[in-house]
């Protein structure tokens, strides 16, 4: 349904993950594509003014594949979890020239507003201890659920984000955005129907 934003999405992410950070991540035809965009993927996506992604997450349910429980299981004390309550954000990034000051703000709100409606519990995401104050700062409250890893370009963690309305206001709040800002989460209920 979205095809011009998700190749828009994945020009963002070469340009992030490959070309800005060094990772070595899969470009296929100028597109940052890897073993977890499937189906069961979800994407958010902020746009500018001339409809391209200027920043983007990807959610995926944690009872299927995903990155945590597959690749990076050694980061969690215990096992990963594997709960349709519990799902994943990765490939969490911004364009820094194109997207708003607040877009990490944004991001958060918008995977708290679509956590709340598919009733989770909670996220996991392998990130960057960077961005641990950054979500503090924006009223979230990230766990760490084991130790620290050197990739090369940072040092990662697992961390958990408790999903909650309590948590969606007080981001709301700090980052002054009023309402949804998930223009299509109308389509949840749709998808709902049709499962």
């Amino acid at each position: 349904m979205h095809w011009d934003a998700l190749a828009s999405m994945h020009q963002l992410r070469r340009q992030v993950f490959s070309e800005r950070l060094s990772w070595g991540v899969t470009v296929i035809n100028g597109l940052e594509i890897d073993q977890f965009d499937i189906p069961d993927a979800h994407y958010l996506i902020h746009q500018d003014a001339a409809g391209r992604v200027d920043a983007c997450t990807r959610l995926l349910p944690t009872t299927g594949p995903y990155l945590l429980g597959d690749v990076f299981a050694g980061l969690v004390d215990g096992e990963p979890p594997r709960d349709p309550r519990i799902w994943e954000s990765t490939r969490f990034c911004a364009d820094h020239e194109r997207a708003p000051r607040n877009i990490a703000a944004l991001l958060m709100t918008g995977m708290l507003e679509f956590g709340v409606a598919r009733g989770l519990a909670a996220y996991v995401s392998v990130s960057d201890i960077r961005m641990e104050p950054i979500m503090r700062r924006a009223g979230w409250d990230p766990k760490r659920l084991g130790g620290t890893i050197a990739t090369g370009t940072d040092t990662a963690a697992a961390e958990r984000l408790t999903v909650s309305q309590k948590y969606l206001v007080r981001v709301r709040k700090r980052a002054v955005i009023e309402g949804n800002i998930i223009r299509n989460l109308h389509e949840l209920d749709r998808e709902a129907a049709v499962a």
